[in-house]
């Protein structure tokens, strides 16, 4: 009992500590999600950082899972272990044990991690101060794009490449179509629309939690500057699409103050007016070329991802991790794990349409640009809609100086 009572102690004196060091820990956490497209010897730099907050979080009594959350988690795990355990009794070819085992534990571990950070931040209520910081990052990020695309149209005069020594660092990931005149802002993401995938779910989940006063609005601006710069064609869709049905269910355009429309304004007309020509060659003549059929890249993205799909076999998939990478991570859940992992996938999309159109179309829209569940990516992405999804607590914003809205999308 002595024991179990300093054990409570130390919890809840770390508990009530979490209000002021736990800025430590939301500051890594979002790191991890800037980083997560460096690599070292196979792993992320954001795994490498959640495997050390993770036994730090541990040790502070800071981990915990309700029994709901625990049901599902073990309902997942036993999807995947069916999976694999059913196409080695069939005798199903390739089945590479060392690949399953690995991509099992690493699946496993992402779910754990998602599950963990949301009670984190949930429960000491962290969700202003790690939007927040995600904020800053975002900017410092786009700050460093900027610095790099500006070095590489002055021929490399000014020193980037230590920011990608643990990512690409060959022309083909910023170059537009080849194109040595049309530098894409990657900043340090190993390409373009990673930043732009980054840069959606943060400008998302402040549509979606915070109110929108001219310093956000100026905010969300720059963001929306930074996917714009990425000149990926997939990002800047999915840019346009979310703008534009947060205005379409949240403004009142007579309620707005005009201040807002003549900075908005003028604004765009300078971004119009500066990026004019990129405009035309990235977005305008990308449209043409994949209307006319020039440019199949969207047609593969959509179609041609679900070729991997075994028709004899699709019910159980070709195995966790047995497919080579697939942008759309829909056909991806299909050809790995068949229905085991396609369904439940399908079941969350559905959930989070059901909670937030918003969030809804962009987690379609996201999953359907990039490829890969075994990455941070996703579960990044999964995080922030989880945290972020449900905005009861700010339901009386005032949307750009307009009237009380209670309803969200």
């Amino acid at each position: 009992m002595e024991i179990r009572a300093k054990l409570q102690s130390w919890v809840n004196y770390h508990e009530i500590k979490q209000q002021k060091y736990g800025v430590f820990f939301l500051i890594l956490i979002a790191l991890a999600f800037v980083l997560g497209d460096w690599t070292f010897n196979y792993f992320s730099f954001a795994e490498f950082i959640l495997i050390g907050i993770i036994p730090i979080l541990f040790i502070l009594g800071q981990i915990r899972i309700n029994f709901i959350q625990l049901k599902l988690l073990l309902i997942v795990i036993s999807l995947i272990f069916m999976n694999s355990l059913l196409r080695l009794i069939m005798g199903i070819e390739p089945f590479y044990t060392r690949i399953i085992v690995q991509a099992s534990i690493k699946l496993i571990f992402y779910l754990f991690v998602v599950a963990c950070l949301y009670n984190y931040i949930k429960r000491n209520k962290f969700e202003d101060k790690f939007l927040a910081i995600n904020n800053f990052l975002s900017v410092v990020v786009i700050v460093i794009g900027i610095y790099i695309v500006v070095s590489i149209y002055n021929e490399h005069e000014y020193p980037y490449r230590l920011l990608w020594t643990f990512t690409r660092q060959d022309y083909k990931s910023y170059y537009f179509s080849g194109q040595s005149d049309f530098i894409r802002m990657r900043s340090i993401f190993s390409e373009p629309a990673h930043l732009g995938h980054y840069l959606m779910i943060i400008l998302t989940s402040n549509l979606m939690y915070k109110k929108i006063d001219m310093k956000r609005a100026i905010f969300l601006t720059v963001v929306s500057l930074g996917v714009f710069l990425t000149f990926s064609y997939s990002m800047v869709f999915t840019l346009l699409v979310i703008i534009g049905l947060y205005f379409i269910k949240n403004i009142d355009i007579k309620t707005i103050n005009k201040k807002y429309i003549i900075t908005i304004g003028l604004i765009l007309t300078g971004i119009l007016f500066i990026f004019s020509s990129y405009i035309y060659e990235t977005l305008i003549m990308r449209t043409l070329n994949i209307i006319t059929g020039v440019d199949t890249s969207g047609f593969n993205r959509l179609v041609e991802s679900w070729a991997y799909v075994d028709s004899s076999r699709w019910w159980i998939g070709n195995g966790i991790n047995h497919t080579p990478v697939i942008i759309n991570n829909f056909a991806y859940m299909l050809s790995d794990l068949g229905i085991f992992g396609f369904i439940p996938f399908i079941l969350f999309t559905v959930w989070t349409i059901r909670k937030s159109v918003l969030m809804g179309i962009l987690f379609i829209l996201l999953n359907i640009s990039r490829g890969g569940y075994l990455g941070p990516s996703l579960w990044f992405l999964v995080l922030f809609i989880l945290i972020y999804n449900d905005n009861h607590s700010h339901s009386d914003k005032k949307m750009l100086g307009g009237p009380h809205h209670e309803e969200t999308i």
